[in-house]
């Protein structure tokens, strides 16, 4: 429940009731501690959380903003902004968002949120939800925790990759504020779609008797070397995250896509998704893939790790369009509006399944 006094809101949270999901409740508590003060915030306006110890790329400190709404349900959103892992993708071509990111820079971010925060909307599926948005500022996918210093021609440029700390410190704040929610969506688009797949079993472990949604946008683990091998071993190698990426799942750090199994045969009463277009320029771009070849890649990887699945379903409209959540209310594709799908997929309706061209 939320107890609301002088305008704000001391937040706590009574049992959901029994869980939808039998693998996270069984193996118990694994997820991040709950021992946090809980937070307050005015209802119905977004609250900036400084969060101790949380840094950006810069070593400066961050943190993560709330919306809340007197209901069980949460929405966890992980920004994008690109990645790097060396020095010329994280100097030379500056290819991550980076920080400082703190009240200032959430303000001016406040000011442009996109379609899936738009409360006044009534058919938006998340409009009824508190509202938690991770920004991003370290260049990692949200999963790294090193600190490497990169050298090249220029000055060289110490780089702190600890966006899975700050995620651990952000989801505490969370469910010691939230410890049983009804339901929970995980979502994110591009850099933070593979962060909200790659720390969706971190998550559903933090809260393991809630019923649980992945809305992964435009973050596609490919199979295989269809994500270059030598891209994934840099990743894993500048953000030091062999032991996370081992932790998921078997074989993993060679093909990534073997999360989309592992996480479906975890949670098998879960409903995840994958939004794209067929040829996303920017996914495509990182992956060094020409149109064509990411289209067919994609293809084979919603084939062999999505469809076999009673779980995970797709959503994939035509072109190079990158991101697909801020259009949600236009982007179709065999005449099914991604809104009105993403609205099946949370609520839980029978017919409800992959969508492409």
């Amino acid at each position: 429940m939320l107890i609301a006094t002088a305008g704000t809101l001391a937040i706590s949270c009574g049992s959901s009731g029994a869980s939808n999901n039998d693998a996270g409740a069984d193996a118990g508590y694994q997820g991040v501690p709950r021992d946090q003060q809980p937070l307050t915030a005015t209802p119905g306006t977004w609250t900036w959380i400084d969060v101790p110890g949380s840094q950006c790329q810069d070593g400066t400190p961050t943190g993560f903003a709330i919306n809340v709404q007197d209901t069980s349900d949460l929405f966890i959103f992980y920004e994008g902004g690109g990645a790097c892992w060396d020095y010329i993708t994280c100097v030379v071509a500056d290819t991550a968002t980076h920080g400082p990111v703190g009240a200032t820079e959430w303000a001016v971010r406040q000011q442009m949120l996109p379609q899936q925060f738009d409360r006044t909307r009534m058919t938006n599926p998340f409009r009824n939800a508190t509202m938690i948005y991770i920004p991003y500022c370290t260049g990692d996918l949200h999963v790294g925790d090193n600190v490497p210093t990169y050298t090249g021609a220029g000055a060289p440029l110490t780089y702190y990759h600890k966006g899975l700390p700050d995620t651990i410190a952000f989801l505490s704040r969370v469910v010691s504020t939230w410890p049983d929610p009804a339901r929970v969506v995980v979502s994110g688009s591009s850099a933070g779609g593979f962060g909200a797949i790659l720390t969706y079993d971190l998550t559903r472990k933090t809260f393991p008797g809630s019923r649980m949604y992945l809305v992964d946008d435009a973050g596609p683990l490919l199979e295989g070397d269809a994500l270059p091998a030598a891209e994934k071993q840099a990743w894993i190698s500048a953000w030091n995250i062999g032991g996370f990426i081992d932790g998921l799942c078997a074989g993993c750090q060679t093909d990534f896509s073997k999360l989309e199994t592992t996480l479906t045969t975890s949670y098998p009463n879960d409903r995840m998704a994958l939004l794209s277009s067929l040829q996303d320029m920017t996914i495509r771009t990182y992956f060094m893939l020409m149109p064509d070849v990411f289209q067919t890649d994609l293809l084979q990887m919603i084939s062999d790790r999505l469809a076999p699945s009673v779980a995970f379903r797709a959503f994939v409209i035509t072109g190079q369009q990158h991101t697909l959540l801020g259009t949600m209310t236009t982007s179709t594709t065999n005449g099914m509006v991604l809104e009105p799908w993403l609205d099946q997929m949370i609520n839980d309706h029978s017919g409800w399944d992959t969508v492409q061209p």
